[in-house]
């Protein structure tokens, strides 16, 4: 969740001012599960060989092949270019909107044409729906220009390009010309990309806008407590993500989870732990924030010295066999609760049973940096050498395996050695650049595992010590 950044850094502070010297050398590590900060953009200059060398291959397979249906009828267009997709056949799907691309131009003013430029930019098509936004600018079309900018918008929010989002749709004409729940959208999508730029207060008028009949109403919700939260204002973060939730009643998805969560952590920020606990229980054990709510209910409970509780929410973290940090967390977590409960040999072996685990973890991450080299880039990979939940959905790794996706098709098409060697070298390029932030996110990673080792034997010296 990238928006408890600052409000893990004051929870920290908090925790030092609060906690005595032992609990300060615990805590430091604890909740730093936010979002790395690593740029989701390509390089142009990488963006522009790989459009270059795929469109080239793109063109060169209508040519040859005469792949893709021919057709005037933009929904048979859009039928064809996701059954493709759906089949796993990007190549197929591509040259489909490729070949028809004269017929699209003339239909520009078409509301399908925005459907269009999606399809394309969901295969890092930027080309086409450029072509579409300079044809729809030049037939004078707002309307078609406001959806296609829109699409292009929400691409390059995809890739962390928030100038780029600012700038396509800050003009009031352009939502104006939306339809009502893509207007909605592109008020989320400025505010957004203006608090990644850290302009919170103007974010969030762009956030007001959104009317709770939108079902963007609540992201765009959640975006306003964050962003109360960055300067503070904890009583209307609050009261945001309470109108957030009111919008499901008593039905609970994964949005409502996660403003649950955030909104735990805030009440942990601001000293409302006994309240901090109740938004936790809220989270359901399926969900995917359930460990982070079972840490934030442990260190609730920590707060309130209510040590069998806070045992109890790391105990359950504990026997869960997952890779993930905050089940790591609790292993250090839990031996410094018995430690408080007066429970020495307990304590003692929970240390000991913390350093195993972490000398475990950390060989298992350096094998795993050792063959990433060698490993295959494919999906699996992101899912199973991270213990971050981030690490995992980074943005920036999942467009780079899109785009290794489709070069891989295109290289299994038979086309000149020209090509071949082309999109050889751009998908060198992207495997390269994918281990290198691999890497990265890894690295980080180990350091904590080697921060819980550390402290896990420093508790573990000082029980000695006082026996």
């Amino acid at each position: 969740m990238n928006r408890l950044d600052k409000l893990t850094q004051n929870f920290i502070t908090i925790a030092q001012k609060q906690l005595g010297t032992a609990q300060r050398l615990i805590l430091l590590p604890i909740l730093l599960f936010a979002h790395l900060s690593y740029s989701n953009g390509t390089p142009a200059a990488s963006e522009q060989l790989f459009a270059a060398a795929t469109s080239a291959a793109y063109q060169d397979i209508i040519r040859e092949q005469k792949s893709g249906v021919i057709s005037a009828d933009l929904e048979q267009i859009i039928k064809s270019s996701e059954a493709a997709i759906t089949a796993q056949s990007p190549t197929l799907a591509m040259a489909t909107i490729v070949r028809n691309m004269p017929s699209i131009l003339q239909q520009v003013t078409s509301a399908s044409v925005q459907k269009i430029a999606a399809l394309a930019l969901s295969l890092h098509g930027t080309d086409i729906a450029q072509a579409l936004l300079t044809e729809a600018k030049n037939q004078g079309d707002n309307f078609s220009e406001a959806r296609i900018s829109f699409e292009i918008a929400k691409y390059d929010a995809e890739q962390a390009q928030w100038g780029n989002v600012i700038t396509l749709l800050k003009n009031p004409g352009i939502i104006e010309s939306l339809e009502k729940e893509d207007a909605a959208e592109a008020n989320l999508l400025i505010g957004n990309a203006l608090q990644q730029q850290k302009k919170h207060r103007e974010a969030m008028v762009f956030y007001e806008k959104i009317k709770s009949s939108s079902s963007h109403y609540r992201l765009a919700q959640l975006n306003l407590a964050t962003a109360n939260i960055r300067q503070d204002w904890w009583s209307d973060a609050h009261l945001a993500i309470h109108n957030a939730l009111k919008v499901n009643g008593s039905k609970r998805d994964e949005l409502d989870y996660r403003l649950y969560t955030v909104l735990g952590y805030s009440q942990i920020q601001f000293g409302f732990y006994r309240d901090a606990r109740e938004s936790f229980r809220n989270v359901a054990l399926k969900s995917s924030y359930s460990n982070r709510a079972l840490l934030g209910l442990g260190m609730a409970a920590l707060h309130q010295e209510d040590f069998i509780g806070a045992l109890s929410a790391f105990n359950h973290l504990r026997d869960k066999q997952e890779r993930d940090i905050s089940i790591a967390e609790s292993y250090l977590l839990g031996a410094f609760t018995l430690r408080q409960l007066g429970q020495q040999e307990a304590a003692l072996a929970a240390y000991q049973e913390a350093v195993a685990y972490y000398q475990q973890l950390n060989s298992k991450q350096s094998a795993e940096l050792t063959n990433l080299e060698t490993k295959p880039i494919d999906l699996q990979l992101t899912k199973t050498i991270f213990i971050r939940p981030e690490s995992s959905k980074n943005k920036q790794l999942n467009e780079l395996l899109e785009r290794i996706v489709i070069t891989n098709d295109l290289l299994a098409q038979p086309l000149s050695g020209n090509r071949v060697s082309a999109l050889t070298n751009i998908k060198a390029s992207l495997e390269k650049k994918y281990r290198l932030v691999a890497k990265k996110l890894l690295v980080e990673e180990q350091k904590s595992i080697e921060s819980y080792l550390s402290q896990s034997r420093f508790g573990l010296a000082t029980l000695y010590d006082g026996n």
